[in-house]
């Protein structure tokens, strides 16, 4: 049974929510994390630029992708999810000042709150595009597995966050992505990017033997 429409928004609405305060808390301890919020985390280190608008950008060639590969409904849903986190996570900036006494809890608490609200979110079949969109185009066009796209670009990300963070603060950091992984592999154990590649994988070597079967004997 599909999902209803109403539940869905209040999943995308809560799932954002759990990252946009998960994003404060990483801001709050100086710790960046991977995907396009990372990229958004270490830009407004750099520009002084807002995160929320970074990510909302960065965010914006990934559509395209996303309509290609996932389709319009998917990236409908992902555009309101990046949208809807963009805002939050500016409100929650002007609104909710956030002061972490040690670094070591906001990798935890920030990579948990993440890891939760991403969940949720793969759960209303939306995303936050971004890494996941290029890792599936990248997997449909050149054969090249999802997981290490991303854990390629995540560990990019991390690197690079050495040029404006220090040493200890992007060791946090990985400490961070591996919680947020650890609670994605806890409590979600497909994202509809998987899903949506296995079928389409399925389904071509459905038509590769009908295909096979039918052709004419010479």
């Amino acid at each position: 049974m599909n999902m209803s429409w109403k539940k869905q928004m209040i999943m995308i609405i809560t799932g954002c929510m759990l990252v946009a305060l998960g994003i404060r808390v990483f801001a709050a301890s100086h710790i960046v994390l991977g995907g396009t919020a990372g990229m958004g985390l270490i830009l407004h280190r750099v520009t002084g630029l807002s995160i929320g608008v970074l990510f909302f950008v960065i965010n914006i060639p990934f559509y395209f992708l996303s309509i290609r590969q996932l389709g319009v409904h998917f990236t409908l849903k992902t555009f309101l999810s990046v949208t809807l986190l963009s805002i939050m996570t500016d409100l929650m900036d002007s609104f909710l000042k956030i002061e972490v006494p040690y670094t070591i809890i906001g990798a935890v608490v920030g990579g948990a709150l993440l890891g939760f609200g991403l969940t949720v979110l793969f759960r209303s079949n939306s995303s936050l595009g971004g890494i996941n969109i290029l890792a599936l185009f990248l997997d449909r066009r050149y054969g090249i597995h999802p997981g290490k796209t991303i854990l390629i670009s995540d560990i990019c990300i991390v690197l690079s966050a050495l040029a404006v963070f220090t040493v200890v603060e992007v060791a946090y950091s990985i400490l961070a992505i591996f919680i947020m992984s650890t609670v994605l592999g806890r409590y979600h154990k497909k994202s509809p990017i998987e899903k949506n590649n296995k079928n389409l994988d399925e389904m071509e070597k459905e038509a590769a033997s009908i295909e096979g079967e039918t052709a004419p004997v010479q």
